[in-house]
């Protein structure tokens, strides 16, 4: 009996160590801007909005007189934005910090590789 009672808790501890699913992290359904850290003018301060609902975005600077906008995913813990024009790709560091480390090949949007953006909170 203590036989079964042993195996039986080694499956289930087998399989909440192997989880049932994506390691991948997701967004509550709150509207998420993000904004790039460090030195820029405040009204040209790159801006991430992420639209967990629809799994859309607006990506660009200020209050978006360029922007770009698709729609997002979340793979292998990275946040990729893809519109028609590019795809920029965000290691997520956490669920209020994400960092660029693709910014894609549009010519007028080009924020640096490796900047950090964070949460700003509503």
């Amino acid at each position: 009996m203590k036989r079964m009672v042993v195996s039986v808790l080694c499956v289930v501890l087998l399989f909440s160590l192997l989880g049932c699913g994506s390691d991948d992290m997701e967004f509550d359904s709150t509207d998420r801007p993000y904004y790039m850290v460090g030195d820029s003018e405040k009204s040209l301060t790159p801006c991430l909005w992420l639209y967990p609902d629809d799994q859309t975005f607006y990506f660009g600077a200020g209050s978006f007189s360029y922007a770009e906008h698709g729609t997002y995913e979340i793979k292998d813990n990275q946040l990729i934005v893809t519109s028609q024009t590019t795809t920029f790709v965000f290691d997520i560091i956490d669920e209020n910090t994400l960092v660029l480390v693709d910014n894609g090949d549009n010519a007028f949007f080009k924020p640096p590789k490796g900047a950090e953006f964070v949460y700003s909170g509503n």
